[in-house]
């Protein structure tokens, strides 16, 4: 483990999220005791989540806080919050079947100015060797008739999907991570989700858990199917980028914007902090971070000048 001199760059505490279909796998890096965690969040800018910043020059403000005094200066400005989220997430049960909206549903549906579209990194093979993507009905009302009849998974299609993949999956498209899998997910930051079918699970107050058919139903659109892809490279979407460094013994923001740093494995430290699996560093122009050969994802804004 090597220590690096820098600037001072900002670290934030990583947020645990439990779910009805969470484990434990991500326990021993959440600094918590909980053993249901399904979203691990390492950035992220929401009404309900925001990371706190534990070391750098915003020690004890937040991510909000940071962003809003700097997306001027990243030509961001058009964004309210920090346009992207991340998570490692465990599926130790199968997620509900869901869809996001794309910006058409979004503006319609919730008077938001963007969807969701997002990113997954599969990190652990799922136990059935896919996740559940697209539909195979013709129309949206075929598609109805069989949640009508109680059917609605025989009418979802797979994906098959494996340990060192990459999955985009664009808003209106059916998806559900299935059980056994681990990822790490780059999401647009629209928080916005529409249950079809959940298994008939309770919520924590015993209650099933709430669906949302109607908004999924007018947000689906049954032609759309993702692709799985080899996660080597880098990997451009609309509102963010990112790369998995592997070997590499440190990174350097050698470009004009910032971008975060996540060890996917290992071990490193800035200043006296130790960084654990999960845990963001923002590296603003000019930072370095050392990675010790960690295996490491790199996460920045695309910028539309």
């Amino acid at each position: 483990m090597t220590e690096i001199c820098e600037k001072t760059m900002q670290i934030l505490q990583p947020i645990v999220h439990e779910t009805v279909w969470g484990g434990s796998f991500l326990q021993p890096f959440s600094y918590s005791e909980s053993e249901s965690i399904g979203h691990l969040y390492n950035i992220i800018d929401s009404d309900q989540f925001n990371n706190k910043i534990i070391q750098g020059t915003y020690e004890g403000e937040t991510l909000h806080d940071w962003f809003l005094d700097n997306k001027k200066k990243y030509h961001l400005d058009r964004f309210e919050k920090l346009p992207f989220l991340t998570a490692l997430v465990e599926a130790a049960d199968n997620l509900s079947i869901q869809v996001h909206p794309d910006d058409d549903s979004a503006k319609a549906l919730e008077n938001e100015s963007f969807g969701k579209n997002e990113s997954f990194y599969i990190l652990k093979t799922p136990e059935m060797g896919a996740m559940y993507n697209g539909v195979l009905t013709k129309d949206k009302n075929e598609f109805r008739k069989a949640i009508e009849r109680g059917k609605t998974l025989n009418y979802v299609d797979k994906l098959e999907c494996k340990q060192g993949d990459y999955v985009y999956i664009v808003g209106g498209t059916l998806h559900a991570a299935t059980k056994g899998t681990i990822t790490f997910e780059i999401e647009e930051n629209c928080e916005h989700t529409y249950r079809f079918y959940d298994y008939d699970r309770l919520d924590s107050s015993g209650k099933p858990r709430q669906l949302q058919v109607e908004k999924a139903l007018s947000s689906l659109k049954p032609e759309l199917k993702s692709q799985s892809v080899p996660a080597a490279g880098k990997h451009i979407e609309r509102m963010y980028w990112s790369e998995i460094l592997e070997d590499r013994e440190e990174v350097k923001n050698n470009t004009e914007v910032f971008f975060f740093a996540i060890l996917l494995e290992g071990e490193t430290q800035v200043k006296d902090l130790k960084i654990l699996p999960g845990t963001a560093v923002l590296l603003e122009p000019g930072d370095t971070l050392i990675l010790n050969k960690n295996r490491t994802v790199i996460v920045g804004p695309v910028v539309r000048r």
